[in-house]
């Protein structure tokens, strides 16, 4: 069990089983025995958990052709918001993550630092109460890793509970 609000390092060697426990948690994969619950439901139920997990895989690739804000909009309408209200939810995120000018630029144009920052946008779109970070830091410059901290300890005053596997 996890406290609301907190910030949980899921910490291990490779093959340890972080990554696929994330993945269960996002009911991406069904557990061999055993429950997962998320937020009081059974992991994997969409209409109940839609826009309350937020997640960023490890190796998250964003759309290479598709300008910063479209991709993200894109992915605010899979959480069911509408088009004005995923447009500023866009423009929140970007902001926060300190990208608000980089809307029109191509996601294949972007630094590995700053698609992370983009990733870490989609996965704080609409404020979810559960945000999964696999792995956040990996490939990130120290300024960059630390940046990614302070932005994740204003995120933990916001309420969200954060997951961090490393």
């Amino acid at each position: 069990q996890i406290a609301s609000g907190a910030v949980f390092g899921l910490i291990g060697p490779n093959g340890a089983g972080k990554t696929t426990t994330f993945s269960m948690i996002c009911g991406y994969l069904a557990p061999t025995s055993g429950t997962v619950r998320v937020l009081g439901h059974k992991a994997g139920s969409v209409a109940e958990l839609r826009g309350k997990v937020g997640a960023l895989p490890q190796d998250a690739l964003l759309p290479a052709n598709d300008p910063v804000a479209d991709a993200l909009t894109f992915y605010a309408r899979l959480l069911g918001m509408g088009r004005a209200e995923a447009r500023t939810a866009v423009a929140e995120g970007l902001e926060r993550v300190g990208m608000a000018g980089w809307s029109k630029v191509r996601c294949g144009a972007l630094s590995h630092g700053m698609a992370k920052r983009v990733g870490l946008a989609q996965a704080f779109l609409g404020s979810p109460a559960l945000v999964l970070l696999d792995e956040p830091t990996a490939g990130l410059d120290p300024k960059s890793a630390f940046q990614l901290r302070e932005f994740l300890k204003l995120q933990r005053k916001d309420g969200h509970t954060i997951v961090i596997s490393s």
